[in-house]
């Protein structure tokens, strides 16, 4: 097709400009490559260098390139177990496509494949018929933004509860997400179990709330006091914000009660504040008082928990894409980020592979208002455009345009 020799003519270009330092010990890693709208196609590739991965990349030149998270002692060898599982690292995936942000009803469509409904946004069945429903997805700065932000909240969760600061990496998708990439050696050794309770503590998942000071003694309700951690120290902070700064209405839809009710009690802030210092949640006034702050308590853990794709977090033998290669659905370079970086990071200027130099005309099939390089382009209905090639690269590789001429 005329549009993969045009991607693949430019990524390979990119490949014999950019060498590649990722990932470390490459030989005992396992590759997986990707085509034109698959991103894995053939798997159990090895390389014995870097150097030969990235020869690797300028001559064949794959759409999407993925690597193990586990090392092992025979790493092309088939089936899995005969390669010698030795250790493995955790990566934590952050999807903004996972993640309901109010963008998604500017830049999502869906459409109904049984009676043709159509719709802005993204949901999961027809409003029509109940049907399940393909739906288009793009990503702006405000959900990558909203991504970004659970990036910051795993750094506070990993330094603070578990004292993790070695070995840690960050880098963008390519696509609408972040990948954080731990490979300290406490981390490599544990078992399978064990990253499964790593990623219940920092989902929340089966919080037992009666276990960690939420407790009924008498007619009073007890709370972790000051100087706890852990999920007793994000819940007690929320909490507290809740109580500070909430309005009535807000505190009353969350826990279901009057507003009214919800007015009086928080006339009582002071007092209620000064019972957590003390261990203990001032009573509701009604019969409700434990299904209140239950309720309340249950918000701030949705609130705190990390949105973490849990299938690659815990796949001993899941592959993931391997930073500062090319995201071959969109022509963004996984880019790999520090933290200082991280604050300021936008994709759609700082994991560009090309420059806006050169043009490309292309017929565009379907596409919102998006910004690539600091300039806007779109929308775009069946309409035929000139356009830099950063942006057509990033069109076509979306399968949402081709290429006119």
């Amino acid at each position: 097709m005329q549009e993969q020799d045009f991607l693949k003519k430019h990524f390979s270009g990119f490949y014999k400009a950019n060498f590649v330092e990722d990932p470390p010990e490459p030989g005992q890693r396992e590759f997986g490559i990707g085509e034109f709208g698959r991103k894995i196609t053939q798997r159990h590739l090895s390389f014995s260098s870097l150097s030969e991965f990235n020869s690797f990349l300028q001559k064949e030149t794959p759409f999407f390139v993925s690597y193990s998270t586990a090392l092992y002692n025979q790493p092309s060898a088939r089936p899995m177990e005969a390669k010698g599982f030795l250790e493995g690292d955790i990566v934590y995936e952050f999807d903004a496509d996972d993640i309901k942000t109010p963008c998604k009803q500017i830049h999502d469509s869906w459409a109904c494949p049984k009676c043709n409904a159509k719709g802005k946004g993204a949901i999961e069945l027809c409003t029509e018929c109940g049907t399940p429903v393909k739906v288009e997805q793009w990503f702006c700065e405000e959900c990558l933004g909203e991504a970004k932000k659970q990036i910051f909240e795993l750094k506070e969760f990993l330094e603070e509860d578990f004292s993790f600061t070695e070995g840690i990496s960050i880098n963008f998708s390519g696509s609408a997400g972040f990948h954080l990439h731990l490979r300290g050696k406490n981390i490599r050794q544990l078992p399978q179990a064990a990253r499964i309770e790593l990623l219940d503590f920092l989902t929340g998942t089966n919080l037992d709330l009666e276990a960690i000071g939420f407790l009924e003694s008498g007619k009073a309700l007890e709370c972790p006091k000051q100087g706890a951690f852990g999920w007793p120290k994000k819940i007690m902070l929320g909490l507290k914000e809740l109580i500070e700064n909430a309005p009535s209405d807000k505190i009353a839809a969350i826990a279901g009660v009057r507003d009214s009710n919800a007015k009086k009690f928080l006339e009582k802030k002071q007092k209620i504040l000064e019972g957590f210092e003390k261990g203990m949640l001032f009573p509701f006034p009604t019969k409700k008082s434990r299904e209140f702050w239950l309720a309340l308590v249950k918000f701030v853990v949705e609130q705190k928990r990390l949105d973490i794709d849990r299938q690659t977090s815990i796949d001993l033998n899941k592959i993931i894409r391997v930073p500062n290669t090319i995201h071959g659905g969109t022509g963004f370079v996984a880019k790999k980020i520090s933290w200082e970086e991280l604050k300021k990071f936008n994709a759609f200027n700082d994991a560009l592979a090309f420059s806006e130099e050169g043009t490309a005309k292309v017929l565009i099939n379907k596409a919102p208002r998006f910004n690539i390089g600091g300039k806007f382009f779109g929308p775009f209905q069946n309409s035929e455009a000139e356009l830099p090639l950063n942006a057509a690269v990033f069109l076509v590789a979306k399968q949402a345009a081709r290429l006119v001429g």
